[in-house]
């Protein structure tokens, strides 16, 4: 159990990183139209389960929380789940 902690740390500060500098900002959680939006929160949700899926290594699960939000979403196109 204590080799994961680091494993879901990094990939959660990676994703995090990442709306930093891809927003230029933090978005908070927010509700639109009756719909709860994560804002950051998804994006370390994300991040900390895939880097925790990648690698026994906290550099590669990091890198691998940075880019993990953008290939799902590459991966998955939003037609598809509306």
């Amino acid at each position: 159990m204590a080799e994961v902690i680091p494993l879901i740390i990094a990939g959660a500060v990676g994703a995090f990183v990442k709306d930093i500098l891809e927003d230029g900002k933090i978005s908070l959680p927010k509700r639109v139209n009756g719909d709860l939006i994560l804002g950051f929160i998804g994006s370390i949700i994300v991040g900390g389960f895939i880097g925790l899926l990648v690698d026994k290594d906290p550099i590669i699960a990091g890198l691998a929380g940075y880019v993990g939000k953008s290939a799902i979403e590459k991966l998955i196109s939003r037609e598809s789940y509306r």
